[in-house]
């Protein structure tokens, strides 16, 4: 084949390059021939696209060009073929050129060119492979990897060649070397093999001279000596054990002389028993006896060890002896001869030779078993990293088997969701319904709904039917629709409701309250025993089944679960510790298939006749699944020779037999069946169980679903659910009458199982338990093999039982209450024991329920044989025959008799011929299906009747509704008139003739209008009229009671059809054949609405008789005819009709009942007859007594008559007339029992029609009345309307005036419409000319005073003083006039101390206000200069005037010595109003200064607080005060400062110098110190210089310090805390020679000068950058960008609306640069990137063509992903530097990272790189130009890191490096003893002289490092995550002077980020106040909003204090300078207002 495509592609088609089969996979492998193969085919139009390059893009390119086409051609190719392509391999290439050039082929010969083949094509398959191909082209893209990384994997492997090959080499030379070694070790194994074989050949010419001088001495017989040698030790042996048995002898008499009571130890004891004996309870004598028993035991034991001890010497004895012995022999033998001793020698070499042997043995050995461990070990180590990564696979299958287990729990979770949320639809679809009928039906019923349609609605409601009609029935097709069949099962359903509401007389047919005697008819009993003795002759039962017989078990259940959820585990629990057999289904098919193979055949006992009858029918069912599956389905081939049921010879088993057809469907590939399953498994009960276990069964996993479960059921109980819901038609039962033998209740048969255990464990825990499996190592191959196929099972395993389950519970719990739940996910242990007790309870409580049962049947036996005699008692037993002296005499009295029908009644069953059954029982159903179907079409009609008439008569109510509602003309009479009226001429209003005339017209106009409402009112009437006269209601009145005499006559014939059975059927048994119908039946008259009484076969009655009037009345008048109307359709008329229809129902019913009776008692009077006949019976036996009641109950219907003389009769005779009358007294009675049921019945009709009929008369009555009512109202409502449009006529008329407005009559409403004018506005009168009057001139005091302050406003720097004494002196005038002779009282001079009284001017003053001249300006009374008026209402609110509160907090202040008034005094001598009043203002400058507001800002805040009812009174409101407070604000935060540097050991100085155009030159001091481990950095101030030199910078600092903290920083105290200075690195701020650092090294020469972090970061980052070309091109793209954009509205717009038309969140480009360049850049990258499509489509200008070019750029894109990289990892760097609480050490820290960072990104891409690496399109654009920046970007981080590097080389200097011990972040992980030791040695050198200042015991630094080391470590595990705060406050007491240190560490500045942070505040701030100068109040504006607290938790307490102090000593110093002058205390107040302002 590769040939033969090889010719077509080399011969044919004609490839730009030669192939061969070779070179298939690498020539295809790219794509670009197989492109041109469909191009040469014109199959490929962009083919001028394909690359011929290997690159991973350009194969992606190609091959997503390639899919479309073939999948146009039709050739099967996915992403999986194009992989496999494209990684070369085997065979890939040519099955797709094979399938190709068969397409191809195709394609040529059937002529179509590619565009046909694209037309011919369907849309939707094309529409999904456009789909396909874009899923293609992602799953391709996501398959190959980039070709960054082929380029990395390739680069890769050359490494690994490269180490393979020098790792070769390295072998080799190793190899060599060990070739040498090995070479010089044979050399000399080889000449020590030479010197070996030297020496021994030197031994052996020894040896050999040896035995050339041997003397030969001949020798005893060996044999001989060996024998007098044994003898001798034999002797020997003698001798010894005879010297040591006397040596023991000799001993032991010794001892017995030495210890005489020893001798005769028995008498002894003896005796001393006998001794004891009486004393024996003494405790005493016991201890003795004890005593002495122990001292006898230690004697035996001691000569036992004695003993021992003999024996051992005698044995060492001998072993020595025998030593002795063996060298004396040895030294013999030796001394034998010299040939011996040379013969020894040589002995003693071989063993030396051998000694060496085995040593060299050995050490071969021991190198062998080296090499055998090594091997061993490497592979253990093989076999681990196998184990390892198969584990690390398995898990990742595993992983992978749980997320698709995930997935699909989610869909089965979503299609529950869905399926539940479609119920709730539904339902709430339902309650909708059911809500909006019941609204439609109240609006239509006036909120009266009958309860009959409720019910009908609330049945539709609960079985799921739609209660609104979805289609019309009416014309019913042949085939249904779906909507008609729906309709069609509800008009079933409420057939049914309303059939058995009606049957038993509940519900609608309930009988009324009046009625509530009358019960439903009881079951006739009779007709029910005559009805089911017929159907079960015709019907006969089917013979059911005996239940199965099993052993009884003590329990039976079954453990269920999910797989691997512990069944398996639980029951072999139970099989080992109770005794109970487990039924595993796996295992009984196994065991069945191997009985099968085995040929296991049938027992000896299984073929006993007597057996198989007992258990022939079980047999029967339990096989006969498999009888019939074997001959039908399984067994191709004779089933006689294999299963040979039926055969004489050994048959196969019954489990054979399964086992045989289990293989067979196993081996087509089928699943077993659940019939066959189940069959194993009773079989395995039946006769597995019985012999071995005694306690009962329990399955394993069994049944798994529904259909096993009731399967089960029946064969173990022979109970079929199935069968007991789904009965048979031909033995249903009867609907009409109950069989009175048949049970109520039939006992329910128990369940198969005592107990189903169900293990309960989630999804999860079996995938984890499946995963577990894995790693168990005592499980064999088959069953790993087994795992293996399981857990490929396990997901569809697991949605089985969660598709079966929900069943399985409903049966187990619901149908059976046996299930047990149990949770499976718990301890083992716990589970075990649980299911054990489960297993005991269950067990216990089947005991007690056979406990019960039993004691039950043996209570019960004597109930169960009357229930049994009902149906079994046999009719009569045979008796002797009767003789008269038998009878008893007539006067004897009985009991009463047996009532035919009940319980005690024995009923004659006499044989009946075959026809009359065959004929009864068709009858008797079609009497049921009849009768039911009548019901039903009958209470439907009634049904729709009432849907009818509510509908009727709401229709005729809104109808007359809209009727009365009718358009009139009343408006145009009455505009008219309007129109006349006002068309009068104005001279004629006042004339008393026009006014009579004008009245005339409005009266008739009047009349005309009433007479319009008239006239509307008679037709309105004659409307109502045609309502009620339009025949509707008698003729649905006639329907109704049609249908309720049909349903009378549906009973009249029940009875007769029943009448007639029951005759039928005794005269069956009579033996005589059934008569024929000799008479009609009744037929009950219906009304005739259709005059069809001549025409119709039914009788009919007239509706109402015809009046001979009707046509009398048409010759009346219109007027006699509306009353006659009116009268004849009046309520009473109606009424009157009720009552004839009442009489009419009444009388149907009477003619029914007697129609009944009739029938009845014509029965009985022909049976009367029949006892007149002449029988001759004995009425007083119990046989005969119905004959009197017949007799006595006749006597009324006929007259006597002469009786006959009786004829003897035989006893046979008498007994056939005495079963003859039982019968005809059973049929009598029947039929009474019919007669009642059918009058009760015809009696509920009647009321119900006559309920019925009444209702629907009230409810058209009431509809009448209504329309009566109705049209009343509106007469009214329109007469009523006329007369206000008369009255308001007339009164215009009587006013002589126009009406201007139009008058509208509307209906029933009268108005006049202001918007409608009928005669023009007049024209206004002249405006009258203005004239001056005279009024009083004279300004009272209020006036005066709201001119004096309206002149305030105006001029407050004014002539103030004439002013206000010109305004005093007119105050006074009129104050004088008006104070009249009120005086002074010298009682206020008491209750007022500071009030005084001045007689000689006749005033009274305040002395404090006077003495301080405090004179704010009151206006009325002034009592700082004195005031004539004399009221107390002027003296109480001068006391509570600010002013004077202020003159009080002056004297209490200046009554203190010096400045020693305290705030407490100053707050006790405030009121609360006064000193509230100072805390709103000073709480407002706060905010002002706080927020950067001019201090102007704070007259219109006072002003807002005045309007919102803030009590800031009427002082200190200018900007004068707002600065002045301001200051004193600030200078809180000052001396606040200054306390914590006083309390702080070191401190730092941060300085930067400003020069900007809009401000003056400056420098800003910030001061950083650290207490306790906690960094503050806060601001000192802001000082102007002259000139930007070092000297001047550094004097301003200076100055700073003293100013603002009166710091002296060349003062010792203050120059020996000085360790750093910060600055931005400037060469006046760090220069060598003549820098500010170099100035305050000569104040303190420990001195550290830090250069800025941020400011080498900036940089480094410049440096980097500055010379790359493409980051130039991208910064002026981002502020072109943004310019474009910033300068033109219009494109900013247009670029809004495109973000929102793409969906994308709005955000503009922003500009690059400033003071945050870093976040500046990083934000505009950011921009740049996510709005890129939508800033490309805006940019798709012709002004920004250049900035469109740049942005399609590829190299632009990369490079600004590469950049926002790189500038994420360096703003993470600088966030740190700018961090006010960072130190130096925190800095290191993020640096290296940063570096490392920064290396990484040279080997890898960054994570926003990444996006972009094998991209040709970005956010759906194309791309071009260069898209390799590897070199640039390889510039880009080398630069960078060499600047950082460079940068920060002089922050590596020893004491800047020392400081990262302040770091914990640098600390390592694991303690080392080592670690920062040079580090606290190096600073505590160079701040030596600093820290003895500082108190610091130098000394005792290092060994406090070493043990707070230590401690951190043993007591923190997270070294990195402690602070220095939380050391301190653990550690300070103990470790102080480290501490101290690190207080140092961290005061060292890292930045000066602060000092541009307040560089930008001051900038702000001095634009504000418009200003350029370095004043004070920038300094105090800028320590408030930098170190003042927030607004919130601002206290203005030491504020107020320290301002009350100065602005004393300033009045105590004005008053002297005033003193000094001679200027009196009332001089002007101006100073003070000048200096805090005023009002």
């Amino acid at each position: 084949m590769s040939d033969i495509l090889c010719e077509w592609l080399n011969r044919e088609v004609k490839l730009s390059r030669t192939v061969d089969p070779k070179s298939f996979p690498k020539e295809f492998s790219t794509g670009y021939l197989i492109g041109e193969i469909l191009h040469k085919y014109e199959l490929q139009d962009d083919f001028n696209q394909f690359s011929q390059s290997r690159v991973a893009n350009s194969k992606l390119n190609n091959f997503s060009r390639l899919e479309p086409t073939l999948q146009l051609l039709g050739v099967q190719f996915d992403q999986n073929e194009a992989q496999n392509i494209m990684i070369e391999q085997h065979g890939a290439a040519t099955k797709l050129l094979y399938q190709l050039y068969v397409a191809l082929e195709k394609k040529k010969k059937a002529g179509l060119t590619g565009v046909a083949m694209e037309a011919m094509r369907p849309a939707a398959p094309a529409k999904l492979q456009g789909i396909e191909s874009k899923l293609y082209r992602e799953r391709l893209r996501n398959l190959m990897p980039r070709q960054t990384d082929l380029r990395l994997q390739q680069v890769s492997e050359h490494f690994e060649m490269k180490s393979k090959h020098m790792e070769n080499k390295r072998a080799c030379i190793q190899l060599a070397e060990q070739q040498k070694v090995q070479k010089i070790q044979e050399e000399q194994r080889a000449q020590d093999i030479e010197k070996h074989r030297k020496g021994r050949r030197r031994q052996n010419e020894i040896m050999a001279r040896i035995q050339a001088a041997i003397i030969q001495i001949p020798k005893p017989p060996l044999n001989r000596t060996l024998k007098a040698i044994e003898a001798q030790k034999l002797l020997k042996k003698k001798k010894e054990a005879e010297d040591v048995y006397m040596e023991i002898k000799t001993f032991e008499k010794f001892m017995r002389k030495e210890s005489p009571t020893s001798s005769t130890p028995d008498t002894t004891a003896q005796t001393t028993t006998e001794l004891l004996s009486t004393y024996s309870n003494d405790e005493y004598i016991k201890k003795i006896q004890k005593r002495l028993e122990e001292d006898s035991f230690a004697r035996e034991q001691r000569e036992k060890r004695r003993r021992k001890m003999l024996m051992e010497q005698l044995i060492a004895h001998e072993a020595q002896e025998e030593a002795y012995r063996e060298e004396q022999l040895i030294n013999r033998l030796m001394r034998q001869s010299q040939q011996e001793r040379r013969i020894a020698v040589q002995l003693m070499h071989v063993r030396h030779e051998k000694e060496v042997l085995w040593q060299n043995r050995i050490f071969r050995e021991k190198q062998y078993e080296e090499r055998r461990l090594k091997e061993f070990q490497e592979a253990l180590d093989r076999e681990a990293a196998l184990a390892k990564q198969e584990k690390i696979d398995y898990e990742e299958h595993i992983c992978k088997e749980r997320d698709l287990h995930e997935k699909i729990a989610a869909e089965r979770a979503e299609a529950r969701y869905k399926k539940h949320y479609s119920m709730c639809w539904e339902v709430i679809d339902q309650i909708i319904d059911l809500s909006t009928k019941t609204g439609e039906y109240r609006m239509l019923t006036n909120n009266l709904i009958p309860i009959k349609l409720v019910r009908d609605w609330k049945e539709l409601f609960f079985n799921g039917k739609p209660i609104y009609e979805q289609v019309s029935i009416e014309p019913l097709p042949t085939v249904p629709t779906p909507e008609q069949l729906v309709e069609l099962d509800k008009m079933n359903l409420l057939d049914e409701k309303d059939y058995d509401e009606y049957k038993n007389m509940v519900g609608e047919w309930c009988p009324p309250e009046e009625h509530r005697g009358s019960k439903p008819p009881p079951n006739n009993n009779i007709l029910g025993h005559v009805v089911h003795r017929l159907m079960d002759i015709v019907y006969p039962p089917m013979p059911e089944h005996p239940p199965p017989i099993f052993p009884p078990f003590p329990i039976q259940g079954c453990v269920l679960g999910k797989l691997f959820s512990g069944k398996s585990t639980c029951v072999k629990f139970l099989e080992e510790a109770c005794n109970i057999q487990v039924l595993s289904i796996d295992t009984l098919v196994q065991d069945s298939i191997k009985a099968f193979h085995e040929n296991e055949k049938k027992s000896e006992s299984s073929l006993i006749p007597q057996e198989a009858e007992g258990s022939g029918k079980q047999n029967e069912v339990s096989a006969s699944f498999i009888s019939d599956l074997t001959c039908s389905e399984l067994l191709e081939h004779d089933i006689s020779t294999t299963y040979p049921f039926n055969c004489s010879f050994p048959q196969l088993s019954v489990r054979a037999c399964l086992g045989a057809a289990s293989e067979k469907l196993l081996k087509k590939g089928k699943n077993i069946p659940d019939e066959l399953l189940v069959d194993i498994m009773v079989e395995a009960i039946k006769y597995e169980i019985v012999p071995c276990v005694l306690f009962g069964w329990v399955m394993d996993g069994f049944p798994m679903t529904i259909n096993q479960a009731k399967l089960l059921e029946k064969a173990l109980t022979g109970s079929d659910s199935d069968k007991a819901e789904t009965k048979d038609e031909k033995s249903k039962k009867p609907s009409l009458v109950t069989d009175p033998a048949a049970p109520k209740n039939p006992p329910l048969s128990r369940p198969a199982f005592d107990f189903a255990l169900l293990l309960d464990i989630s999804d999860t825990t079996v995938l984890e338990r499946v995963a577990g499996m894995k790693g168990e190592l005592y499980f064999t191959a088959y069953i790993l093999k087994k795992i293996d196929l399981v857990r490929d099972q396990i997901k569809h395993r697991i949605m089985g039982f969660l598709d079966n389950w929900p069943k399985l519970e409903k049966w187990f719990s619901v149908q059976q209450n046996i299930l047990v739940k149990v949770n499976g996910e718990t301890e083992k242990n716990l589970l075990l024991k649980r299911i054990k007790e489960i297993l005991l309870e269950e067990t216990a409580k089947k005991e007690n329920r056979s406990k019960f049962l039993n004691s039950c049947f043996s209570h019960g036996n004597f109930n169960i044989k009357i229930y049994g005699s009902v149906r079994g008692k046999s009719p009569g037993k045979k008796s002797s025959p009767a003789t008269p002296e038998d009878i008893p005499p007539p006067t004897l009295v009985g009991p009463p008799p047996i009532k035919p029908g009940s319980d005690e009644w024995v009923y004659v069953d006499e044989p009946l011929p075959k026809e009359i059954p065959g004929f009864l029982v068709p009858y008797w159903e079609t009497v049921e299906n009849t009768y039911e179907n009548t019901i039903k079409t009958i209470l439907r009609c009634l049904r729709e009747e009432q849907y009818s008439m509510i509908h009727y008569l709401a229709d005729n109510r809104n109808r007359f509704k809209d009727y009365l509602k009718r358009p009139d003309h009343k408006q145009e009479f009455v505009s008219q008139w309007q129109s006349d009226y006002n068309s009068i001429a104005d001279d004629l209003w006042e004339d008393e003739e026009t006014k009579a005339e004008l009245h005339q017209r409005v009266t008739d106009l009047r009349d005309l209008l009433w007479d319009i409402c008239e006239n509307r009112r008679e037709e309105a009437e004659q409307e109502r009229s045609d309502i009620m006269n339009d025949g509707w209601l008698p003729d649905h009145m006639g329907i109704l009671m049609n249908h309720f005499f049909s349903l009378m006559q549906v009973e009249v014939d029940r009875f007769q059809d029943t009448k007639r059975f029951l005759h039928d059927y005794y005269r069956g048994m009579e033996g005589k054949m059934p008569t024929e119908a000799c008479q009609e039946f009744v037929r009950i008259p219906l009304l005739d609405i259709l005059f069809l009484i001549f025409f119709s076969r039914i009788p009919m009655v007239p509706r109402r008789p015809p009046s001979p009037e009707i046509n009398v009345i048409k010759q009346k008048s219109k007027a006699i005819q509306l009353k006659s109307n009116k009268e004849e359709n009046s309520s009473e008329s109606i009424i009157f009709n009720f009552g004839a229809d009442e009489k009419l129902i009444t009388d149907t019913w009477q003619a029914a009942v007697t129609a009944i009776s009739n029938m009845v008692r014509n029965a009985l009077l022909r049976f009367t007859d029949w006892l007149n006949s002449g029988l001759d019976l004995n009425l007083s036996s119990p046989n005969t007594r119905p004959m009197r009641w017949c007799r006595d109950y006749t006597t009324t219907l006929k007259p006597p008559v002469v009786e006959a003389t009786p004829i003897p009769l035989t006893p046979e005779e008498l007994k056939k007339q005495e079963l003859k009358l039982k019968m005809k007294w059973e049929y009598f009675s029947a039929l009474e029992y019919e007669e009642e049921a059918a009058k009760s019945r015809l009696q509920l009709i009647k009321i119900k029609a006559l309920t019925f009929v009444e209702e629907l008369v009230m409810k058209a009555e009431e509809t009448y009345k209504c329309m009566e009512k109705w049209l009343g109202a509106r007469f009214l409502a329109e007469m009523a309307s006329v007369d206000k449009l008369t009255e308001i006529a007339r009164h215009h008329i009587e006013c002589s005036t126009r009406i201007q407005y139009e008058l509208v009559l509307d209906d029933t409403d009268f108005f006049i419409s202001n918007d409608v004018k009928v005669i023009p506005d007049p024209i206004p009168p002249p405006r009258p000319s203005p004239v001056e009057t005279s009024v009083n001139g004279t300004l009272t005091i209020s006036q005066l005073s709201t001119l004096h302050k309206q002149f305030l406003q105006v001029a407050p720097k004014g002539r103030k003083k004439y002013s206000y004494t010109f305004i005093r002196e007119l105050k006074q005038c009129f104050e004088h006039q008006a104070k009249g002779n009120r005086q002074f009282l010298k009682t206020w001079l008491t209750k007022y101390p500071w009030l005084k009284y001045d007689d000689k001017r006749g005033i009274m003053f305040c002395a404090l206000c006077r003495k301080h001249n405090v004179n704010l300006g009151e206006n009325i009374h002034n009592f700082c200069s004195g005031t004539d008026i004399f009221k107390l209402e002027f003296i109480n609110v001068h006391h509570s005037s600010e002013a004077h509160a202020w003159a009080s907090c002056m004297e209490a202040a200046s009554s203190a010595t010096g400045d020693q008034a305290s705030t407490e005094q100053m707050l006790k001598s405030m009121s609360k109003v006064t000193l509230g009043r100072i805390e709103n203002i000073f709480r407002t400058c706060h905010a002002i200064a706080k927020c950067g507001r001019p201090f102007t800002d704070l007259d219109w805040m006072c002003k807002l607080d005045d309007m919102k009812g803030v009590d800031i009174g009427s002082m200190f409101r200018n900007d004068k005060s707002a600065r002045t407070f301001i200051h004193y604000i600030a200078e809180v935060e000052r001396r606040a400062l200054k306390e914590k540097l006083e309390k702080c050991k070191f401190f730092s100085l941060i300085s930067d110098g400003v020069a900007d155009n809009a401000i003056k030159e400056g420098a800003v001091v910030y001061i950083r110190f650290a207490s306790e481990g906690k960094v503050h950095c806060q601001i000192v101030g802001v000082q102007s210089v002259d000139k930007s030199d070092a000297s001047t910078i550094k004097n301003a600092i200076v100055k700073t310090l003293q100013i603002n903290l009166q710091v002296n920083l060349s003062s010792q105290d203050w120059s020996r805390k000085l360790v750093g200075f910060g600055s931005d690195g400037a060469d006046v701020m760090v220069g060598e020679n003549n820098g500010v650092a170099k100035l305050l090294k000569e104040i303190q020469p420990c001195v550290q000068s830090v250069h800025c972090f941020a400011h080498r970061l900036e940089l480094a980052y410049k440096g980097a950058l500055k010379s790359i070309q493409l980051y130039t091109t991208l910064s002026g793209l981002l502020q072109n960008i943004y310019y474009f954009y910033h300068n033109s509205p219009l494109n900013k717009s247009n670029l809004k609306s495109i973000y929102e038309t793409l969906k994308l969140r709005p955000a503009i480009p922003s500009r690059i640069g400033g003071t945050r360049w870093l976040s500046r850049l990083q934000t505009a990258l950011q921009i740049l990137l996510k709005g890129y499509p939508a800033i490309l489509l805006a940019s798709n200008h012709q002004k920004a063509k250049c900035l469109l070019k740049l942005l399609l750029k590829m190299e632009v894109v990369k490079f600004s992903h590469f950049l926002l990289d790189i500038i994420n990892v360096l703003n993470i760097l600088s966030r740190v530097t700018q961090n006010r609480n960072s130190s130096i050490a925190d800095i290191f820290a993020t640096m290296q990272s940063t570096l490392e960072t920064l290396q990484m990104y040279k080997t890898r891409s960054g994570p926003k790189e990444r996006l972009v690496d094998a991209v040709t399109h970005f956010h759906g654009h194309q791309l071009v130009g260069n898209e390799n920046i590897l070199p640039v970007r390889t510039k880009v981080l080398s630069n960078l890191v060499r600047r950082l590097h460079d940068c920060f080389c002089d922050a590596s200097q020893d004491v800047l490096r020392a400081t990262t011990i302040g770091s914990f972040r640098l600390w390592p992980d694991k303690i080392k003893q080592e670690f920062g030791e040079k580090e606290v040695s190096i600073l505590t050198k160079h701040y030596q002289p600093i820290l003895e200042g500082a108190n610091v015991k130098v000394d005792e630094v290092d060994t406090e490092w070493s043990m707070l080391k230590l401690e951190l470590y043993d007591r923190f595990q997270n070294i990195r995550s402690l602070t220095w705060d939380s050391v301190n406050s653990d550690y300070s007491h103990k470790y102080p002077n480290i501490l101290m240190l690190v207080d140092l560490i961290l005061t060292l500045p890292a930045s000066s980020a602060e000092a541009e942070r307040g560089f930008s505040q001051m900038k702000l701030t001095l634009m504000q106040l418009h200003s350029k100068g370095m004043s004070e109040s920038v300094t105090d504006l800028m320590i408030i909003q930098l170190n003042s607290p927030d607004i919130k938790k601002f206290d203005p307490e030491k504020a107020i204090h320290l301002w009350n102090s100065a602005w004393q000593r300033h009045r105590r110093l004005q008053t002297a300078y005033m003193i000094a002058n001679g200027r009196s205390d009332c001089s002007s107040d101006s100073d003070f207002d000048s200096h805090y302002g005023s009002d």
